[in-house]
Parts: structure tokens; C-alpha cells; sequence
């Protein structure tokens, strides 16, 4: 959804005005089946009573950049993101998450620490409904020492870092059936938004400001489970983002072998078609998985960039939360006889 279009926009706007910019994205993810908690606060909680750690690195248009444009972007501009989290259950109503994402594009970092407080409450006979709030802390720090102003002594183009920033919320509703229609298992659908405070954060500096402009993000996942017999499984997923600039849909299948070994393919129109393979490790208890994805681009940016690389890794500790609250009981003490 980062267009090539939204860069150039994004680099012209620090070096000609000081002025709002507007329309900041998030950043996306074709591992967005195992990073739900980075853009749904319901799905904290939602792992099966283990601790769970996500880590994810997405490395995006390989070799974009080439020189320093007109707009002052220089080699390396790509988009980088990783995230971490960390997610379980508390009780069987309570669900906490935290998450850390850091997006970096040229010029201009963001850091977001964001901690996910679930509610969940069992709907019918199998399946969950929870309901999230994610309170997190933004900090943007842009480096002017990147930029290439056409007039050196522009009083608008800050010289050296400068950073900002501000308190952002979420809200995301996430619900899981074990089984649906009798056909499908593992059903999950969320629905979510990101940035509703639409937090502003100026940059200030000597020579003037900027503000930095946070929009509300909306999105939409589902997916389950078909079991094609008993060795191979059939994964479909899908995601809906809408932004301020579009919407955007990733449609992806992934067929398992022996709950183990799957592949996928993913389709996003007029962006990219990922290719995605990944391997689950029996651990008994634990639960390790290793994923990697490749996006082969489609747009226009295929002129300058081959595509994209992602890799996650996900481990589910081998201590299990209860889902019931411990009955406490009377016990007499001779202090009190």
C-alpha cells in the first residue's frame, strides 16, 4: 500500500513547507496471519492459554533507491520493519499483549511500544469473543542531515535529528470457532482500527516546524481450516486494509502437510503475488514455527525493485496459563485458635 507515489509526496512536503503532513501508513505484512496483534488488540489472548513470542522482519523493495532523488530521498529508502510481541491469556477472560514496532523509511523512524488489554467471553459452545483496547506511545525521529534541500539555507528543512512524539490508541474485536458449518475449523474473523486519537506530532526546530500527521487505519481478517484428509489441510486468509490514500486486500491460501510443512501464495492486486513457506517443529508442549515470504512485485516499482523479503519466527513457551481462577479455601492457623 506504501505507493512509490506517497515517498516522493512524503519528501517534498518536509522540504517545501512547514506545514501538516498527512496520510502517514502503516506499515503492511504478508505474514499478517501470525502478526494480528501488531494491527488487532482483540487478539490479545488468543493463544490457546500458552506464552506466546513473535518476532517479524520485513525487508521491503530490495534494491529500491539507486541514488538520491529529486525529492531528497537517498539509497536505502526502502521501507524496514520489525516486531516483536509478546502475547497470553490471564485467567480465561483476560487477555495482555505487548508489541513493539519499528518502521524505518530513509529520513524517518518510527517506534511504537503498545500494550493490548483483552476481554473474552465464550459465545455458544465453541466459540470466543473478545473485545481489545491498545494504548501505545509514538515516537518519530527524522534525520534533516539526510535530506537534500535545493536552497541549503532553507529555514523549513531542519538541520540535524529532530523527533516528536505522542499517545496512540486501538480497538480491535476478534472472535474464534472451533468449528463452522461442520466443514471448517479454526475459524477466526477480527475487526480492528489503529490510530483512533489520529495523534499529531511536530517536529521543532530553530528554523521552524512540521507536523506529522497519524490517520485511522481500519482493517478486516478472517481465515480457518479445511481438512482435505488426514495428512493436508487447507489454510485460506484474508485481510482487508483501507487507509486514507486505499483499500487494499491480501488473499492467501496456505496448504499444510501433516500440520508441519506448508507453502502459500498470496495475491495483492496491482502490488505484489508472495510466495510464502514455513515449517512448524514438534515440541511437545512448545510450539515453534519459522516462516518466510518473498513478494514479487507488480506494480510500477518492479522497474526499480525485484521484490520484497519477510521472515518471522514465533515461539509458544511450554508453561500453559489455567483459563479457570484458583478457588481460595478457609485454612484455620493456631495464631487465631
Amino acid at each position: 500500500m506504501r505507493s512509490i507515489f506517497t515517498r516522493v509526496i512524503l519528501g517534498l512536503a518536509v522540504l517545501a513547507t512547514a506545514s501538516e503532513i498527512k496520510a502517514q501508513q502503516d506499515p503492511h505484512y504478508s505474514n499478517f496471519m501470525f502478526n494480528k496483534l501488531t494491527y488487532n488488540a482483540g487478539f490479545a489472548g488468543a493463544t490457546d492459554g500458552k506464552i506466546c513470542a513473535t518476532l517479524l522482519y520485513r525487508d521491503q523493495w530490495v534494491g529500491f533507491g539507486g541514488g538520491q532523488s529529486s525529492a531528497g530521498l537517498q539509497r536505502g529508502d526502502a521501507p524496514k520493519n520489525l516486531v516483536g510481541s509478546l502475547n497470553s491469556n490471564i485467567g480465561k477472560h483476560i487477555g495482555l499483549g505487548l508489541t513493539i514496532v519499528s518502521d524505518e523509511l530513509g529520513f524517518q523512524k518510527t517506534v511504537v511500544p503498545r500494550l493490548a488489554l483483552s476481554w473474552r467471553q465464550d459465545v455458544g459452545s465453541d466459540g470466543n469473543l473478545a473485545g481489545g483496547i491498545g494504548v501505545g506511545y509514538m515516537q518519530r525521529n527524522l534525520d534533516g542531515d539526510k535530506l537534500k534541500a535545493i536552497d541549503p539555507n532553507d529555514p523549513k528543512i531542519p538541520s540535524g535529528k529532530v523527533s516528536g512524539s505522542a499517545i496512540d490508541l486501538d480497538f480491535g474485536l476478534y472472535y474464534t470457532k472451533d468449528n463452522l458449518a461442520g466443514m471448517f475449523n479454526k475459524f477466526y474473523a477480527g475487526l480492528s482500527a489503529t490510530h483512533l486519537n489520529q495523534n499529531k506530532i511536530t517536529y521543532e526546530y530553530p528554523q521552524g516546524r512540521s507536523t506529522v500527521d497519524a490517520k485511522m487505519h481500519y482493517y478486516f481478517v478472517t481465515g480457518a481450516e479445511y481438512d482435505i484428509n488426514s495428512n493436508l489441510t487447507l489454510q485460506p486468509n484474508i485481510i482487508v486494509k483501507k487507509d486514507p490514500a486505499k483499500v487494499q486486500t491480501d488473499l492467501n491460501c496456505f496448504l499444510v502437510w501433516h500440520q508441519n510443512l506448508r507453502g502459500g501464495l498470496t495475491w495483492r492486486p496491482m502490488d505484489a503475488a508472495v510466495v510464502l513457506l514455513g515449517y512448524q517443529f514438534p515440541m511437545g508442549k512448545q510450539d515453534l514455527y519459522i516462516g518466510y515470504s518473498y513478494d514479487i512485485t507488480t506494480s510500477r516499482i518492479i522497474k526499480y525493485s525485484s521484490g520484497s523479503h519477510e521472515i518471522v519466527l514465533r515461539y509458544c513457551f511450554g508453561v500453559v496459563i489455567p483459563h479457570t481462577t484458583p478457588i481460595l479455601r478457609s485454612r484455620y492457623t493456631p495464631r487465631f485458635m
